[in-house]
């Protein structure tokens, strides 16, 4: 494994385990509680998803709302973009790797610029994870928003 790629790996892992010790309340020691959050005007919010809808509800932003169907504002999350690709080595075997893209993104949306960069290349094989997504109460109150992972099909 080259060092980069080393690099983007322990990276990604220590990232993964701070969001997994971020899962309790510090005061009460009892698990947050998470809003669930939707990718577009849908009910998807994990699992695979063709490429074609992933497309269309990525343009709709995210959205969420509790389990009483209470509408909650998006103020942020964080987008990791996998892009699976196949590439060759210095002797010519073929190997398969993922290069990440990570945004965060204000807002219920991504930028104009990265949504038409993503809706361009993605394929399916990638992996999509919306993630550290902060959502609003019509009273104000901020909570966390439970993460998404997309896996995109044909």
């Amino acid at each position: 494994m080259n060092t980069k790629l080393k690099f983007v790996v322990i990276c990604l892992s220590l990232a993964s385990v701070t969001v997994w010790a971020q899962t309790k309340d510090k005061k009460t020691d009892k698990p947050v509680k998470r809003i669930p959050v939707y990718l577009g005007r849908s009910t998807v919010s994990d699992g695979k998803l063709s490429k074609k809808t992933f497309d269309s509800l990525l343009k709709q932003g995210l959205t969420s709302r509790d389990s009483l169907g209470m509408p909650y504002g998006v103020d942020g999350f964080a987008l990791t973009y996998g892009e699976r690709n196949l590439y060759e080595d210095s002797v010519g075997n073929l190997m398969w790797v993922t290069d990440h893209l990570v945004e965060y993104c204000m807002g219920d949306s991504l930028t104009t610029f990265l949504l038409n960069n993503i809706t361009e290349r993605s394929k399916p094989g990638d992996t999509v994870y919306f993630d550290q997504i902060t959502v609003r109460s019509a009273a104000g109150k901020a909570s966390p928003g439970k993460a998404m992972r997309l896996v995109l099909t044909k």
